[in-house]
């Protein structure tokens, strides 16, 4: 069984912890948080203090990516594999240590909402094959999904889920106003969102692409930049429709 600790109480953190609590295959010590307070549904050994953290393999380290360089020199007397979590930064950021390696969930993670980390792919990687095959180990007692990730495709993998996620939540928001202005529920565009999704399932996006855009109906495009009032809308609407026209060698 791999002893593991895990470091912050974040929205990772926190669904970590209660990952590691109902598998069979890791013992989860500790749990370190400035508060010194326990992760709810988590019963695990809470410590506020980074100098005195209990014996482990592995220590995940879920804070910031910009608080890694000064975490990285409080805990330089550890002697496990110590990981961090993030997408975007690079393995060698933790290359004081020994033994180091990357654990990166591949989620938008809200610590207050529920998650099936089975259903959540991880990416690994480790300094050595020894590190890695731990890691592999961690990450499958948690998830169904495991690959094997360097740091550069975890960085491309880190921007295509910016463009998959936190971007198309954005183009949600401003549907989510456009509907409110107008007195419109906003879970009527839900049925159309979740057909997106399910076809992705079985069709490549470019396949899926829909739309006046596409279809280079200029006149359903003029009436509708005519009808959008805020500025802000209008612009993005035009930037995005020229750029699936220029994707698809058709101009405005």
């Amino acid at each position: 069984m791999i002893k593991v600790s895990v470091l912050g109480s974040g929205n990772i953190g926190t669904h970590l912890c209660k990952a590691f609590v109902n598998s069979k295959d890791i013992l989860l010590i500790e749990n370190y948080n400035r508060q010194g307070i326990s992760i709810e549904n988590c019963p695990v050994a809470v410590t506020n203090d980074l100098g005195s953290l209990q014996k482990a393999d592995v220590y995940i380290v879920t804070f910031s990516d910009s608080a890694l360089v000064e975490v990285s020199e409080i805990l330089k007397h550890l002697d496990g594999i110590v990981v961090h979590t993030s997408g975007a930064t690079p393995l060698e950021a933790l290359s004081s240590f020994d033994q180091h390696g990357v654990i990166y969930p591949i989620q938008s993670i809200r610590k207050e909402l529920p998650i099936d980390f089975k259903k959540v792919p991880i990416g690994v990687e480790g300094n050595t094959p020894t590190v890695t095959n731990t890691l592999k180990s961690i990450a499958k007692s948690i998830s169904d999904h495991v690959e094997l990730l360097d740091s550069q495709q975890r960085l491309q993998l880190h921007i295509a889920a910016v463009f998959a996620n936190n971007f198309s939540n954005f183009m949600y928001i401003q549907a989510a106003q456009i509907c409110k202005k107008s007195g419109i529920d906003f879970k009527m565009m839900l049925p159309l969102i979740t057909n997106t999704i399910e076809k992705l399932t079985i069709a490549t996006p470019e396949e899926v692409q829909t739309g006046p855009a596409v279809r280079n109906d200029l006149l359903t495009i003029e009436k509708h930049l005519s009808n959008i009032e805020n500025e802000q809308q209008k612009e993005l609407y035009k930037k995005v429709t020229e750029a699936i026209q220029n994707h698809n060698g058709k101009k405005l």
